[in-house]
């Protein structure tokens, strides 16, 4: 799930491009050649890295479980700190002043909006350097195409994408059989929000809800074949400089999501989501958009037969679908060359089918290693565990196109901010959606000009 970070933090993080850039490597472009293995053979003693991640509760839990193993199979050699930062917002913020003083980690697993902002500060090695300089550690070729493509920008594969979510419809299979629906037909979105004003009319419930977040209207644009941001959602060689939610099917999807709210088949599921998960796990609600990160809170508290079902889409087939949420590994460019050959280790580690198969199973993120399925006990725990095995099925089915990519840009959390500002008020019928995603464009683009000017680009 995406994190919205308050305008306060996206001012302080720019500021901090900005001092980083100046110093000759902030540009994103410029990296020291990538060191192969014989920079850790050579060093002396146990080489110690430190990872920083915003893993909280169980997810953290089960993420130092892995550190623990790692630092066991390589005693003499490597051991690994872990440290919790926070939440997205304080470990950006915490990475920023670290860049200041020289404190920075080796390795940062951050979230995925923060793309742009670590290539933009220009501090970290692309992963496909650090591939080529170690063939016998990571493929990169074995991750998820989909999650790979996220974090891929000018064609080059800049972080390795470590936890994976992605966004689904769940429905309660209760409430869609006494209103006479059948979930295996909720193919496209208006088919989902024709079944919302058919529950509403004939159970009297609600039909509809989602997290009011916007990723999910990132969803709607992108599961439209539509680019959330032009050019080519920042990924072709050319900065974004304005969002595409005021034209297309993208606008029609949104379009369509209003109107269920505002004519009271759908109810507001808050900013943090937690109205849209009580509804829907009080039984009131018949479908719900969330990402797949909620299984493990609907299975120890919802009494219903319930299921997950593929993000519907709009647009052409091989074309259109959804946009992975979660975080990357990013490597370290100032580390010492033994400490950045440790942390390439503690990545391939971590994203290796073994490591990803467990990780899932205690969290509930998507396996990104494409030969983890080759797993018997991956299989079984997919035969038993069907919503797992539509959350993979989705991963693996999702094209890979510049729509499905995301928008990379350090102005995205500024934007989002808005957006989420705009709709809100569409949603309640306080503001036409016309007005409501015009403005909100007009906001874009005032903070993307804003980004580029701070950047000095």
């Amino acid at each position: 799930m995406k994190n919205t970070l308050t305008l306060t933090i996206t001012a302080m993080l720019l500021t901090t491009a900005v001092a980083c850039s100046s110093s000759g490597t902030g540009t994103g472009k410029v990296h020291p050649s990538a060191p192969g293995a014989t920079a850790l053979q050579a060093a002396e003693g146990t080489t110690e890295i430190t990872i920083w991640h915003g893993l909280g509760a169980a997810n953290g839990k089960a993420f130092t479980k892995l550190i623990d193993q790692f630092n066991a199979a390589n005693t003499g050699k490597i051991h690994v700190t872990a440290a919790y930062q926070g939440v997205y917002a304080d470990l950006l913020a915490k990475y920023s002043a670290a860049l200041r003083d020289g404190s920075a980690p080796t390795v940062m697993l951050a979230g995925d909006i923060a793309t742009a902002y670590m290539i933009d500060v220009g501090r970290s090695i692309p992963a496909s350097d650090m591939a080529a300089a170690n063939p016998d550690d990571l493929h990169l070729d074995d991750l998820a195409p989909a999650a790979r493509n996220y974090y891929s920008v000018d064609h080059v594969q800049q972080a390795v994408p470590m936890n994976v979510s992605t966004p689904m419809l769940w429905v309660n299979r209760e409430v869609l059989r006494s209103a006479g629906l059948e979930g295996s037909r909720l193919k496209t979105l208006d088919d989902v929000v024709a079944a919302a004003t058919t529950v509403k009319q004939k159970t009297g419930r609600t039909g509809f809800t989602m997290q009011t977040d916007d990723w999910y209207i990132e969803q709607l644009v992108a599961t439209a074949g539509q680019d959330f941001c032009a050019p080519d959602n920042g990924r072709s060689g050319k900065r974004a400089n304005s969002i595409t939610i005021d034209s297309g099917l993208g606008k029609d999807n949104i379009t369509k999501i209003a109107n269920l709210y505002r004519s009271g088949v759908a109810v507001d599921g808050a900013p943090d989501g937690s109205a849209a998960i009580a509804g829907f796990q009080a039984g009131q609600v018949g479908m719900m958009l969330y990402s797949s990160g909620i299984a493990g809170t609907l299975a120890s508290g919802t009494s219903f037969d319930y299921e997950a079902l593929p993000f519907p889409t709009s647009g052409p087939e091989g074309k259109s679908g959804p946009v992975i949420g979660g975080a990357g590994l990013w490597l370290s460019s100032t580390a010492t060359p033994a400490k950045q050959v440790a942390g390439w280790k503690l990545e391939t580690y971590l994203t290796s089918p073994q490591a990803q198969e467990e990780f899932s199973h205690a969290t509930g993120y998507i396996p990104i290693n494409t030969k983890t399925a080759d797993s018997p006990t991956q299989k079984a725990y997919l035969e038993a565990n069907p919503n797992a095995r539509a959350f993979a099925n989705q991963l693996a089915n999702t094209p890979v196109t510049t729509a499905t990519s995301g928008c990379v840009s350090g102005a995205m959390t500024s934007i989002k901010a808005s957006n989420i500002s705009q709709l809100q008020a569409a949603f309640a019928g306080g503001k036409s959606v016309d007005d409501a995603l015009a403005t909100a464009a007009n906001d874009a683009e005032k903070a993307f000009q804003q980004y580029q000017e701070q950047l000095g680009k």
